[in-house]
């Protein structure tokens, strides 16, 4: 069964970078302001992050957008998480709807190695993220994707690309005229003074975008 959700706009990625209660606000302010799609790297997992996921996985249903683990298998079951998005490519999507149910969302990190990306389209992913597309201490681990490797991946792909790593207010707009479905932010959103009206800012970013295009 393929998945109806339509995967593009603004990706928000949390983490436990703050007391929860504080994450929960920000979170609710950055869904108000038009958030698509949400993504939680739960870290360590204890009580306390299944008590966040399932607070998280309330806020999503609330506000109708999908809701996906980082990594956990476990922990989006036990959620009711919508998907999973994986770093590694050790774990396919027919393994993941057999546990979650079909249709769930699964979605891959890649980088600058195309063949990984056909591996995720061969298997049946439903969207790749690219990162790292600048420098960012939030994905360290990540090698730098240059732009120029996601126009050729939007050449070669029909899944939906999106970008994610240092992205902000100021470059947001390069990285989609690469022709990215969406973009994937964090600090940018989670740490601003306003994450209502920076997500909104962000979105209205992406309108552009998608107008320029037509």
């Amino acid at each position: 069964m393929e998945v109806t959700r339509r995967l593009e706009g603004l990706y928000l990625v949390v983490s436990p970078v703050m007391p929860f209660d504080e994450l929960l606000v920000a979170v609710e302010k950055a869904l108000e302001g038009g958030v698509d799609l949400l993504q939680l790297i739960p870290g360590e997992e204890s009580s306390e992050t299944l008590r966040l996921a399932e607070d998280l996985a309330n806020l999503t249903e609330q506000y109708d957008l999908p809701f996906l683990v980082n990594g956990s298998l476990q922990l989006a079951k036990k959620v009711g998480a919508e998907g999973l998005h994986l770093d590694s490519y050790d774990v396919t999507p027919s393994d993941i709807k057999r546990a979650l149910g079909d249709p769930c969302i699964v979605g891959y990190t890649v980088g600058c190695q195309l063949e990984k990306l056909r591996w995720a389209e061969t298997v049946g992913a439903d969207y790749v993220s690219f990162c790292s597309v600048f420098p960012t201490s939030s994905a360290a681990q990540c090698e730098i994707v240059p732009i120029e490797t996601i126009k050729a991946a939007k050449r070669q792909t029909a899944l939906p690309i999106f970008a994610a790593g240092g992205i902000n207010l100021n470059n947001a707009g390069l990285v989609l005229k690469a022709g990215v479905n969406g973009i994937a932010v964090t600090s940018a959103v989670i740490e601003a003074e306003d994450p209502k009206q920076t997500a909104v800012k962000f979105k209205e970013i992406i309108r552009r975008a998608r107008k320029a295009k037509r």
